[in-house]
């Protein structure tokens, strides 16, 4: 009966030897230019990722991103997705436009993390995403974001300022980090 006993509370044993931590990165924006009618044109912007989720040896145990897509032209609706790249050309301060017959080269690779949406003028859309993509960002110190956009619609009133603003970008972590080790006695070869 008592290794039973022991056998059910090992595992909660050894939940607690590790810490977990949920981090809440610095909000952030960035204005993606939109250059096209009709046909999509792609823009990389580089996005420095915070010191807190850099070179981290840590279980990543939740991710998620939330922000705001503000179109803030009065007259036309934007079209737009977003993928993630691990590599990239752009930097913080220069964002580099692709045309629709010469993406970048790893766009194929880069993965969609939010997917196509229309945003009508001057409108502020929540967005969340918990895509599985957003892992591979953790440990980085820089990720490039290549967004596909494009008008789709005018109306009347003034169509500037041409860009679709992504802001208050706060990426959610819940990471956890096992303690090596602890487990000793209370491991298999322990009981």
């Amino acid at each position: 009966m008592k290794r039973h006993f022991l056998a059910l509370l090992c595992p909660l044993l050894l939940t607690a030897c590790s810490a977990e931590l949920a981090v809440d990165t610095p909000p952030q924006s960035v204005a993606i230019p939109v250059t096209s009618v009709i046909k999509p044109v792609y823009v990389e912007v580089a996005v420095d990722m915070p010191a807190e989720t850099q070179e981290l040896n840590v279980d990543v145990r939740d991710i998620s991103v939330s922000l705001e897509v503000f179109n803030p032209s009065k007259a036309l609706t934007l079209k737009s997705s977003a993928r993630l790249s691990l590599t990239g050309n752009a930097t913080p301060d220069k964002p580099i436009v692709y045309s629709d017959n010469n993406p970048p080269e790893y766009y194929a690779t880069a993965e969609e993390f939010l997917p196509e949406s229309s945003y009508p003028p001057n409108t502020r859309t929540p967005v969340f995403t918990d895509s599985p993509t957003l892992v591979k960002a953790i440990g980085k110190k820089r990720i490039w974001v290549i967004v596909n956009n494009t008008v789709t619609q005018a109306g009347i009133g003034d169509a500037l300022p041409l860009e679709l603003r992504l802001e208050d970008i706060v990426l959610h972590v819940v990471v956890s980090k096992p303690f090596q080790g602890l487990d000793g006695a209370l491991g298999p070869s322990g009981l």
